[in-house]
């Protein structure tokens, strides 16, 4: 039993690292290498904020009914909190928690052939903090403006994009960016759930 999932194990590592130099070396183009090391660190730009806080505030206003547009305010607070908060327990979850158990080298200390298109990484390599944060980002956009398709849509392939990001810059092997994914959008998920109860809960208490 322990040598098959041994094996099972071995055979999707490998498998991992074949997406990854196959990624990271033969989709190489000219037009990726300018784009990608921009995109894998947006997040880090004031302005990128910026536009998604306003984008955001259309979106909600556009959704809501004439009522409803007293209180934008509030709906773009509870998008602001839903995000960071997703955000912070998908970082804190992946770096904190995953990585130090998981401990798995990056691809550049892993002996594999590898294209370095930004700055060297230090620390473990799964799962990719990156990716987990946008997919938090995007699953947050989806629960708080679920009638604003395309936009949602929009945030899923931007999140997508961040992920293959990691891989062609040379920084996160594909499984790092789907398990970081998948906390992400976990963590939204779940602190979606938890403030609409805890609402839920002050409206019930003050009838």
């Amino acid at each position: 039993m322990e040598s098959s999932f041994s094996s099972l194990l071995n055979s999707i590592v490998e498998s991992d690292h074949s997406i990854f130099e196959w990624i990271n070396q033969s989709t190489t183009n000219p037009v990726f290498d300018a784009i990608m090391p921009i995109i894998t660190d947006l997040h880090t730009f004031p302005l990128f904020w910026l536009a998604l806080i306003s984008l955001a505030a259309v979106l909600l206003f556009r959704t809501a009914s004439p009522l409803d547009r007293n209180i934008l305010l509030k709906k773009i607070g509870y998008f602001i909190l839903v995000t960071g908060l997703s955000m912070a327990l998908a970082d804190m979850i992946a770096y904190r928690a995953i990585k130090v158990f998981v401990q798995r080298p990056r691809p550049e200390a892993a002996g594999l052939t590898v294209t370095l298109r930004t700055h060297s990484h230090s620390g473990w390599s799964f799962p990719s903090n990156h990716s987990a944060n946008m997919f938090a980002l995007a699953r947050s956009i989806q629960l708080i403006v679920p009638a604003a398709s395309l936009p949602i849509a929009g945030a899923y392939v931007f999140a997508s994009t961040v992920a293959f990001s990691r891989v062609y810059v040379g920084v996160h092997f594909p499984g790092d960016t789907l398990a970081g994914g998948t906390t992400g959008w976990l963590c939204a998920t779940f602190v979606h759930f938890a403030l609409g109860r805890l609402r839920r809960s002050r409206r019930s208490k003050s009838v």
